[in-house]
């Protein structure tokens, strides 16, 4: 990237939401420094705070709203600050009474601007209009895009596609963000050979649906192709799968899962429900049977762990299929789960739907499922005490003790390990090898017995 020696302006960056949020969020920070813009984690340095929103559900939209108050606080407290609010929640259909309610924000920004972003903030400080893009948001980054990778350096996300055309009954996303529109798997492939060559090991791969990638050229495998290209990268690594759908667990989806070496094997896919007229009424594409069946698939035939996530209090979700959600959550044990409660996003099909679950009582079912995955996690990590797992450090916390998670977790979600007894020669991004020593439901201590590098141990 090529950028000025001196800044033209300061810029404290919020990236709220998800992974694939944050990747926008990335970009955004790429065209700041190449247009001379400087980026600072310390507020008091910064002429501009910019807030890449998330509005998802209602519990989103909230944090973005505070977010945005606090911002405007910020402004208040120095002359010439400004706030500018992108991403989603510019998206989102009621978009305009938020507007209304802060009229101090000093500019609102598309998704479809974030790769001019640093050229808008530039002209922001210098009092220029900015005129947004209309229409249905249809951007999508590429290879050549610049980008300043804001995770640890040991890892990165790796966004294959944007939108999404799957129209499920209770989600807004299509309409925030578009419809599906797929990258070139050799554009997604530089890349990613590109990140692995600047050091990253953890590459995560990222969609609204992983598994739909190109279907939007009616090229119904690309996905299967594409985790078998992924393999075949060169370089000390491996990647993470997240957010397949049920629906699309094919033959070939599922051959290349087995094949890879390279793979993470725990794959994210959200499951939402299992009783078969509740997936139907989500437009889930898929039943109960194809549900089990793809359950089934991706840990016998693919020989892969499942992280996953469950709604309750859908519309009409009855107190017996209720109970069949929670008797499937207590036999398949899965590996890793979520789950959260059904809220109700204005201009979906389902915020129309009869026989709305009362708060309260959505509430409590979303708590007994958690305490059931409480009880199974706490279970599978105490059969860990006394065995080594494989682990990756995230971060170096001194007098001894990093912190990581095995395998099986994605950074920010997912469980934790405190790794004690660290050699001096120990980096994050290390793989290593550990004890297990002591667990609780989430976390679990080990001490590590070997640094591995290339898969050989040096320690």
């Amino acid at each position: 990237m090529e950028t000025t020696e001196e800044p033209v302006g300061m810029v404290s960056i919020v990236s709220l939401g998800c992974p694939k949020n944050f990747v926008d969020t990335e970009i955004a920070a790429g065209s700041l420094v190449c247009s001379g813009l400087g980026i600072t984690g310390d507020e008091e340095e910064a002429d501009l705070m910019l807030i890449n929103t998330c509005a998802f559900i209602d519990s989103a939209r909230k944090e973005a709203v505070e977010t945005i108050r606090h911002a405007l606080k910020w402004k208040r407290e120095r002359n010439g600050r400004k706030v500018v609010v992108a991403g989603c929640l510019v998206e989102w259909r009621n978009a305009e009474s938020i507007r209304e309610k802060f009229p101090e924000v000093d500019l609102w920004t598309r998704i479809d601007s974030v790769e001019e972003m640093g050229k808008i903030l530039k002209g922001l400080l210098r009092n220029q209009a900015y005129i947004p893009p209309s229409g249905t948001p249809g951007y999508l980054y590429n290879d050549r895009t610049a980008r300043l990778l804001l995770t640890p350096p040991h890892y990165a996300y790796l966004k294959i596609a944007d939108g999404c055309s799957n129209r499920c009954s209770y989600c807004s996303i299509p309409d925030i963000r578009g419809p599906l529109r797929s990258r070139t798997p050799e554009s997604v492939l530089r890349e990613a050979q590109s990140l692995i060559d600047g050091g990253v090991r953890e590459l995560i791969v990222i969609a609204q649906d992983t598994t739909t990638f190109r279907h939007d050229f009616r090229e119904k495998d690309a996905a299967a192709g594409l985790i078998r290209s992924l393999d075949h990268l060169k370089g000390d690594y491996f990647f993470r799968l997240l957010y397949l759908h049920p629906a699309s667990v094919t033959d070939r989806v599922v051959g290349a899962l087995a094949d890879a070496e390279h793979l993470a094997r725990c794959v994210e896919m959200p499951i939402q429900h299992i009783a078969d007229r509740v997936l139907l009424s989500m437009g889930r594409k898929v039943g109960e049977k194809q549900t089990r069946e793809a359950v089934r698939r991706i840990r016998e035939e693919a020989h892969c762990a499942i992280r996953t996530t469950f709604m309750v209090g859908f519309p009409g979700e009855t107190e017996d299929e209720f109970e069949t959600l929670a008797e499937f959550v207590k036999n398949q044990k899965f590996e890793r789960m979520g789950a959260f409660c059904y809220s109700p996003e204005e201009g979906t099909p389902a915020a129309g739907f009869p026989n709305r679950i009362p708060r309260r009582i959505a509430q409590n079912r979303y708590e007994r499922l958690m305490r059931i995955q409480e009880e199974i996690s706490l279970e599978a990590n105490r059969a860990l005490k006394g065995t080594e797992v494989d682990a990756i450090v995230d971060s170096l916390e001194g007098r001894g003790r990093a912190l990581g998670r095995t395998m099986l977790d994605a950074p920010g979600i997912d469980n934790g390990i405190v790794l004690k007894k660290t050699p001096k020669e120990l980096l994050p991004g290390s793989f290593v090898r550990a004890l297990v020593t002591s667990a609780k439901a989430y976390d679990i201590t080990a001490e590590i017995t070997a640094i591995k590098s290339k898969g050989k141990e040096i320690g």
